[in-house]
């Protein structure tokens, strides 16, 4: 089971950035010219969507980085890439636990106080 840790996520925006230079690094000018004449806007927020999860996972993205092919991929296909490195951890839950204020703290003394009185009456003995 993978543990999660804080510093593997990132936004989706941090993502594709994140994996448009890796892969800038990787492929070189043939990166670059795969996207000639296209808004690079709507190259990066097609990346994202398409990505989704995967694209605020590192780990994923660095599995899917160390398996390219000698070609620039698609979105989808690095997608597919991405579901290979296995499943992304959930975040834990942590419990939050709510400090009383004094007030509260004086009202539950109160009612704990009354309650204690009503179960003293139903619970005396009748002596005879």
């Amino acid at each position: 089971m993978q543990t999660y840790s804080d510093n593997d996520f990132c936004s989706i925006e941090n993502g594709v950035k994140y994996l448009f230079a890796r892969m800038g690094a990787i492929y070189g000018a043939s990166f670059s010219r795969h996207w000639d004449g296209v808004d690079q806007a709507i190259i990066r927020q097609t990346w994202g969507e398409l990505l989704g999860r995967y694209a605020t996972y590192k780990p994923s993205m660095d599995f899917a980085l160390k398996h390219l092919g000698k070609f620039v991929p698609s979105a989808i296909e690095f997608k597919e890439l991405c579901s290979q490195a296995g499943r992304i951890p959930d975040k834990p839950h942590t419990m939050i636990e709510k400090q009383l204020t004094t007030e509260e703290k004086v009202a539950v003394a109160k009612a704990k106080g009354e309650a204690m009185a009503q179960i003293a009456k139903f619970t005396r003995k009748v002596v005879a």
